[in-house]
C-alpha cells in the first residue's frame, strides 16, 4: 500500500484518454519548442538553476554559469550566478541575439565578498521575488567560518543597479540564528529529527505572497534531509514555518506554491526512486493534510497558477531528461486516500526536449519559462489540451 499512489496513477492512465494525452503531448511539444532560444552568450558553456520575474515587458532571469569545464563544482572558480535582463518582445521576435540584446549584471562567484563575508565555494542556487521595483535575491555559499548561510541583494529594476546585500537570518521559538546549515540542524534536533543538514543550502522555490508575508521553501543538498518553509516580510529576516514532515529521502530540490490557502510542496527524491512526493500544508491551521507519491520527478518541480488552476512541471527521464509532464494538480478538501474517485494529480501532456529545471513567469496570461536546455533557455509554455470524450468521437468518426 506504501507505493500504491504510484499503481494507481498506471490504473487511471487507460486507453480511452490516452489518446488525448497523445495529441497534448505533441501539440504543446511543437509550440513550445518553435519559441524557445538561449540566453547565455558564446562563451559560456554550462548554465542551470534558473529564475524568472516578467514586469512590464522586460524579463529578469537569474541563473548559475560558466564559461569553463567544471560546470556547478562547488570549487569552481569560473562558476557564477548572473542577473541577465532582456526585452520579451526582442526575445520572442526572429532576430534576437543573446550577445546584443541582453544585459548581465553579475551577482557573484568564489572568492568574492558579499555582506562582509568571503565566499569559500560557488554562490549556489537563486530564488528571486519582486516587490514594487524592488528585486530580491537569495542566494547561498560557504564563507569562511565553513557554513552554508543564505545571503540576500537587491537590484532596483527602475535605476538597474544594486542597492543592497545582506547575510539573512532565521528566528526560530523566539531566538535569532545565521541562516545556515548548522542553525537548521539545532532546530531539527529540537524538533526530534536527526541533523540532516549539511552543504550548500537550496532556496529555489517561488516565493509567494500571503498576508503581506512571503513563503518559500528549500533544503540542503548534500544528504537526505526534511527541507524547511520560511517566511519574511523583508527577505532579511526569515521566520521558519515548519519542517517538511514527508521528505525524509529527499537529496535536492523542493518547490512550493501557495493556492486557497494551502501551501503545496514538491519534493524531488533520491536518485533511483521512483516518485516525488507531494502535499500541502494548511495555512489557516498550520496543519500537513496529506502527501501523496507522483509518478516520477527526477529534477527540480515547479508550481504555476492558470486560468485559476495549478499545475505542476516535472521532469520524468532521471538521465537524459528529456521529457517533462505538464500536471494539473485537483486542490481537494478531502484527504487523498485509496478509495477516492479521483487522484489529486492528472497529467495532461509530456512534452519532450523543452528542458529541464524550469522555473515559469505568466504575464498577460501566457506561461513563460527559463530551462536548462543547451546551457540556459527561455521560452513560452504550450498550454493546449483536448477533451478525451472528443478525441474519442472524432477517431470513432473516422472509423465508422
Amino acid at each position: 500500500m506504501d507505493m500504491y499512489g504510484t499503481f494507481k496513477h498506471i490504473a487511471t492512465e487507460n486507453y480511452y484518454v490516452a489518446l488525448s494525452k497523445c495529441l497534448n503531448s505533441a501539440v504543446c511539444t511543437e509550440e513550445t519548442q518553435k519559441t524557445i532560444k538561449r540566453i547565455t552568450v558564446k562563451s559560456i558553456k554550462y548554465a542551470h538553476m534558473g529564475q524568472l520575474v516578467i514586469h512590464e515587458g522586460i524579463c529578469y532571469a537569474s541563473f548559475i554559469q560558466n564559461p569553463g569545464d567544471d560546470g556547478e563544482g562547488h570549487s569552481s572558480t569560473t562558476s557564477g550566478i548572473v542577473l541577465a535582463v532582456f526585452s520579451l518582445e526582442k526575445i520572442m521576435s526572429d532576430d534576437f541575439d543573446s550577445e546584443r540584446d541582453i544585459v548581465f549584471y553579475p551577482i557573484g562567484s568564489k572568492g568574492d565578498l558579499c555582506a562582509g563575508y568571503r565566499a569559500c565555494s560557488i554562490f549556489k542556487d537563486n530564488s528571486m521575488c519582486l516587490v514594487g521595483d524592488q528585486l530580491y535575491i537569495c542566494f547561498s555559499f560557504i564563507a569562511e567560518d565553513n557554513r552554508s548561510h543564505i545571503f540576500r541583494k537587491v537590484f532596483d529594476i527602475s535605476q538597474r543597479i544594486w542597492k543592497d546585500e545582506v547575510l539573512t537570518v532565521l528566528q526560530y521559538k523566539e531566538q535569532t540564528y545565521d541562516f545556515s546549515d548548522h542553525s537548521l540542524n539545532i532546530i531539527y534536533e529540537d524538533k526530534g529529527i536527526a541533523p540532516r543538514a549539511k552543504g550548500l543550502i537550496e532556496l529555489v522555490s517561488a516565493w509567494n505572497e500571503y498576508h503581506e508575508e512571503y513563503y518559500a521553501t528549500g533544503v540542503t543538498i548534500d544528504g537526505p534531509n526534511n527541507g524547511f518553509v520560511v517566511k519574511t516580510s523583508d527577505f532579511q529576516t526569515m521566520t521558519l514555518v515548519d519542517i517538511v514532515p514527508f521528505n525524509d529521502m529527499g537529496t535536492a530540490e523542493i518547490a512550493s506554491y501557495i493556492y486557497k490557502d494551502k501551501l503545496f510542496v514538491a519534493c524531488r527524491q533520491d536518485y533511483g526512486i521512483p516518485y516525488l512526493y507531494l502535499g500541502f500544508m494548511d495555512l489557516k491551521t498550520g496543519e500537513w493534510k496529506q502527501y501523496y507519491k507522483v509518478p516520477d520527478g527526477n529534477s527540480r518541480p515547479w508550481f504555476f497558477e492558470y486560468n485559476h488552476e495549478l499545475y505542476l512541471l516535472h521532469t520524468i527521464e532521471e538521465l537524459n531528461r528529456r521529457y517533462t509532464n505538464i500536471s494539473r494538480i485537483r486542490t481537494l478538501d478531502t484527504a487523498y486516500d485509496f478509495f477516492n474517485d479521483r487522484i489529486p494529480v492528472e497529467i495532461m501532456a509530456t512534452i519532450k526536449d523543452c528542458g529541464s529545471y524550469f522555473a515559469t513567469a505568466v504575464y498577460n496570461n501566457e506561461i513563460y519559462f527559463v530551462a536548462t536546455k543547451d546551457t540556459e533557455s527561455f521560452g513560452r509554455l504550450s498550454m493546449h489540451f483536448h477533451d478525451p470524450d472528443s478525441v474519442n468521437r472524432k477517431l470513432a468518426g473516422l472509423f465508422s
